[in-house]
């Protein structure tokens, strides 16, 4: 490269160092504002969530002059605003002196009732099961297609409370709920465990040798992975609820489709059971948690739930978890979430046995609190053992 070459890349080159430092200090000065902004909606009450204000700065990208450019710009600001809403959450859980705001304001209730509550799915849906046998049929109910859209209504004020699978005995956990539980930073103030009983569901007068596609939720498939063992010829077709394959199948009204969902769909939709109880195990429950937009305490409450994210480092694992045998607490269960901004780093959540007005629980929450690079109460409210005690095979 020549001398003049050289200038040209030197001037190029310090043009990009003064545009950062003008970038940076526009970061700062931007940043500070959204820490007004959180303190803001700490002291009125506001949600930290409002999707219709991420909305309106992403069209900001129309701006942009140099349409090639546009793609990248809205990923620059969606960079940004990732990194606002992890500092307006950080303070919301964690005041001026530095420490995590451990133990929120806990409204006491005698129960959980709302006028309003929503689920995934459609009815037919064993969520709309669950919300049923919580609540009763008392509330109005309103459905919404993905889970984050049951968040989404929550922080809107649109219902009181929200119904979302969290966890199941077969497949384990689901990762899409638990990454929204933080994200959005609501309470989980119940739960109810649902048995979930799987049917091969087709059109009246269709038998198996018709059956060319199959439709159910990706869960429903892992759950009843040996039964569809038997058929491979048939197409797997993922949906986004159970309930919605058996409307799926009724819509389309061939007898080559069949769906995998429950005998009240079946009913709905007016299909008929192929086949029954297909599952791979008998025992298959589905844990499904009732998210409110502020804590509730119950004096019955004998289960918590933690998220905690831990120090890269040898041993911060041990020593967060030390603090339950050291105070005689029986953790239930733990589970693991990639953290999407830090390669290799984790989420834990954390599910034990106790109750808030228990000072040795207390105790022992600050002193997870203390080890954690991130913390965040959750909840705590009565299990459902369902599951524990009774299995209905019948």
């Amino acid at each position: 490269m020549d001398d003049i070459n050289k200038k040209k890349l030197q001037d190029l080159r310090q043009k990009i160092d003064e545009i950062d430092n003008e970038l940076l200090r526009l970061f700062e000065t931007r940043m500070e504002t959204v820490i007004e902004i959180a303190d803001f909606k700490i002291a009125n009450h506001i949600n930290i969530l409002d999707e219709s204000r991420e909305g309106k700065v992403l069209q900001k990208i129309t701006q942009v002059e140099n349409k090639e450019l546009a793609k990248p710009a809205e990923e620059f600001l969606k960079a940004v605003m990732h990194v606002s809403k992890g500092i307006q959450a950080e303070r919301f859980f964690k005041p001026e002196n530095g420490s995590w705001k451990v133990f929120p304001e806990l409204q006491e209730v005698e129960e959980v009732t709302g006028e309003t509550v929503g689920f995934q799915g459609i009815p037919g849906s064993f969520s709309e099961q669950a919300l049923k046998e919580y609540f009763g049929n008392n509330p109005k109910t309103k459905n919404y297609t993905n889970f984050d859209d049951v968040f989404d209504a929550l922080a809107a004020n649109e219902i009181d409370y929200g119904v979302l699978p969290l966890e199941n005995s077969f497949t384990g956990g689901i990762a899409d709920v638990y990454d929204l539980l933080c994200r959005y930073g609501f309470s989980i103030v119940g739960e109810k465990s649902i048995q979930i009983d799987h049917n091969l569901l087709a059109l009246k007068g269709a038998t198996l040798g018709d059956i060319k596609d199959v439709c159910s939720h990706s869960q429903g498939f892992q759950q009843c992975s040996l039964y569809l063992k038997q058929f491979p010829q048939w197409n797997q077709i993922p949906v986004s609820n159970t309930a919605v394959s058996a409307k799926k199948v009724a819509d389309a009204g061939t007898p080559g489709q069949a769906s995998i969902a429950s005998r009240r769909a079946a009913e709905l939709y007016g299909l008929e059971i192929l086949a029954e109880k297909i599952n791979n195990n008998p025992a298959n429950f589905t844990r499904f948690i009732i998210i409110g937009r502020h804590p509730k305490f119950r004096k019955g409450s004998n289960k918590i739930s933690l998220a905690v994210a831990i120090s890269h480092e040898p041993g911060s694992l041990y020593r967060v978890l030390s603090h339950f045998a050291r105070n005689g607490l029986n953790m239930m269960k733990i589970e693991s979430r990639p953290m999407a901004d830090k390669t290799w780093e984790y989420l834990f959540y954390i599910d034990f046995e106790g109750n808030l007005d228990n000072p040795v629980v207390k105790k022992a929450i600050e002193e997870i609190e203390k080890e954690s690079a991130y913390f965040q109460l959750l909840g705590n409210y009565p299990a459902d053992r369902k599951h524990l005690s009774k299995v209905t095979t019948e």
